[in-house]
């Protein structure tokens, strides 16, 4: 099991209020649809199809399932990548082989309907996270977030270290490529929007931050900023919203 399947994180509400939820699984609602009070859309902290201690089972490690029903439905949570994660430097990851699988955070979202989908990922301070030798730590505030989304979960056979975060990946075999927000701006925040049918999608979300010429060692002092930007844990906060368009 890797580390990012052991962590138990923070979660965001959808009212704005953080909740510290160490060492345990947790399930946050979307708000209320005005007309009929029925809560419709969930996110958990889980992968819908989780794997088994054989390494070639259960595909992507995903860490969050999120479920959109039938009105219009908003969730957030939040999670820590590495701080390269989408967009890892050259020569053991060449584009557009250049998202590091295990090192992004994996959504397996549902849509039931034909929605108007907005996906927005920006940095968080204050991320809690725990260690393989069970002690905790907080994720860095220096993300510049990126994300790619794919048709259809990949939920059998093997995953791989690196993936295309631009087009279809060689070793998904029940997903698609359809779209990215790579951020070439470099902001804080970034956001990707669709007209998506009903069905199952995957999101992969990461670090893109400027490409160096140089990079910082794995073991260089945080306080310096080239090192705290581009090594280590960052912190982010994904707001995924959805509203239904009905049938073509």
């Amino acid at each position: 099991m890797n580390q990012n399947s052991q962590d138990r994180i923070f979660t965001l509400s959808t009212i704005g209020i953080v909740t510290v939820l160490l060492c345990t699984s947790f399930q946050v609602f979307a708000d209320e649809n005005e007309n009929d009070g029925k809560q419709s859309g969930k996110v958990v902290y889980a992968d819908p199809v989780p794997n088994t201690p054989d390494p070639c089972d259960g595909g992507i490690g995903y860490q969050w399932t999120v479920t959109m029903e039938n009105h219009k439905d908003e969730v957030q949570f939040i999670g820590h990548v590495g701080a390269k994660s989408w967009n890892e430097p050259p020569p053991l990851y060449e584009p557009p082989y250049s998202g590091w699988t295990h090192t992004s955070n994996w959504v397996a979202l549902e849509l039931k309907q034909r929605s108007k989908v907005e996906v927005t990922i920006e940095r968080q301070e204050g991320v809690a996270y725990r260690n393989n030798d069970g002690s905790f730590s907080t994720a860095r505030n220096a993300l510049v977030p990126a994300l790619s989304v794919y048709k259809g979960w990949q939920t059998a056979g093997c995953d791989d270290h690196r993936y295309n975060n631009a087009g279809n990946i060689d070793w998904m075999t029940t997903a698609q490529f359809i779209g990215n927000a790579p951020n070439t701006a470099l902001k804080s925040a970034v956001k990707y929007r669709a007209i998506l049918e009903a069905g199952k999608y995957s999101i992969a979300i990461g670090g893109s931050p400027k490409v160096l010429e140089e990079y910082p060692a794995g073991n260089c002092d945080a306080a310096d900023p080239v090192c705290y930007a581009y090594t280590g844990r960052q912190g982010y906060e994904a707001t995924i919203a959805a509203t239904p368009l009905g049938k073509k």
